[in-house]
């Protein structure tokens, strides 16, 4: 999305074009540090590159129990016929992440309406960060 080619990012981050090459296909997993070092280059947050393994519903549910666990306040609603996630706002957790949703809404509206393009929209996805600047 960066536009960069495997050799571009490989010498932003001081390494080979082989490596970018190994992490992308998967055949490589890059510790923190390397991570880190490939998120600046790109521009994106680190946790923006982490593979979160949401591959079946029970790896989602495990995320949001988790996030219940946690204090962000989220909760299964009925709405009418459908189901949402709602966000208790007395929650710990619940501000910050009521106003990231409501970024998140913003961009989306944004993208629905061709005011950002796609590759707009997963630019400012994979640099969102809650406590500082996009």
């Amino acid at each position: 999305m960066a536009g960069l080619t495997q050799a571009e990012l490989g010498e932003r981050i001081g390494k080979g074009k082989s490596l970018i090459w190994n992490y992308e296909t998967g055949y490589r997993t890059p510790d923190r540090q390397a991570l880190q070092a490939i998120a600046d280059a790109l521009g994106v947050t680190a946790q923006s590159l982490e593979d979160r393994h949401l591959d079946s519903v029970q790896d989602v549910l495990e995320v949001l129990f988790r996030m219940e666990e946690a204090g962000f306040g989220i909760e299964p609603v009925r709405v009418g016929s459908a189901m949402a996630i709602a966000v208790d706002p007395d929650a710990p957790h619940a501000p910050k992440l009521e106003m990231a949703l409501e970024r998140w809404a913003e961009q989306r509206d944004a993208l629905k309406d061709g005011r950002v393009s796609e590759r707009e929209y997963a630019v400012w996805r994979g640099s969102f960060d809650v406590d500082g600047e996009e």
